[in-house]
C-alpha cells in the first residue's frame, strides 16, 4: 500500500490548451468535484454518478495527464490494485496562453459545461432540492459590467458566510451576454422547482 496523500490547492489557474480541454467537459467537472472533496478511485466515483467505472477511465486518464488530478495512493484489494485520487485544486480559473482564444465564447461554454454537469447530478439525486433559474434581459453599460460583476460576487459571499454548516451547498452559475432582443423592455424568466412541485 502507498500513500502520497495531498492537500489540494484552493486555487490552480488551467491556461494550457491541453488542460482547458480535459477540464470544460461536463463529466470531468463533476469528477473534480469529487474528488476535491476526498480521494476516491474511479470504481467510487462511478458508483455515486450511477454509471460502469470504464465509462469514467478516459476521464481519469485525460484529467491526470493534464496534470488536474493526483494519483495520491494505491490499496491492494485482492487480486487487484485500487488507486484513488485527489483534485489538484478545490477551484479552477480558466486563463488561455493564447491570445487567439475567444474568451468571451471561452467563458460561456464552460458555464454551459458546468450546467450540463449538475443537470446530470440532479437527474441522479435521491432527494429533490430546490432550484432557482432566472433569465432577465437588461440594458447595461459596457462600464458597468465589472461593477455588475463585483456586486453579484458580493451577494452570494453575503449569502454564503452568513449560512449554517447546516445549509445546502448550492453553485452559482452567472453569465452576462450580448443578446438580440433589441430596443424589446426588460424580460424576465423566473423558475423555482418549488412552484411546479405537485
Amino acid at each position: 500500500m502507498s500513500n502520497y496523500d495531498i492537500q489540494p490547492l484552493a486555487t490552480m489557474i488551467i491556461n494550457s490548451d491541453e488542460q482547458i480541454r480535459a477540464y470544460v467537459n461536463p463529466t470531468r467537472m463533476t469528477i473534480l468535484a469529487y474528488l476535491a472533496k476526498e480521494k476516491q478511485s474511479v470504481s467510487m466515483v462511478a458508483g455515486q454518478l450511477k454509471v460502469h467505472p470504464a465509462n469514467l477511465t478516459h476521464h481519469f486518464k485525460a484529467l491526470e495527464k493534464a496534470g488536474l488530478i493526483k494519483l495520491v495512493e494505491k490499496r491492494e484489494t485482492g487480486k487487484n490494485l485500487e488507486k484513488l485520487y485527489r483534485a489538484a485544486a478545490f477551484q479552477f480559473i480558466v486563463e488561455p496562453e493564447n491570445e487567439t482564444t475567444n474568451k468571451q465564447v471561452l467563458g460561456l461554454i464552460i458555464l454551459r459545461d458546468n450546467l450540463n454537469a449538475s443537470i446530470q447530478a440532479l437527474k441522479n439525486q435521491t432527494e429533490e432540492k430546490d432550484v432557482l433559474a432566472v433569465i432577465k434581459t437588461v440594458r447595461i453599460d459596457q462600464r458597468d459590467l465589472a461593477r455588475f460583476g463585483k456586486r453579484l460576487l458580493d451577494l452570494a459571499n453575503e449569502f454564503g458566510n452568513s449560512s449554517s454548516d447546516k445549509g445546502e451547498v448550492y453553485s452559482l452559475n452567472a453569465s452576462l451576454y450580448p443578446t438580440d432582443a433589441g430596443n424589446v423592455p426588460a424580460r424576465e424568466v423566473s423558475i423555482r422547482v418549488d412552484d411546479v412541485k405537485k
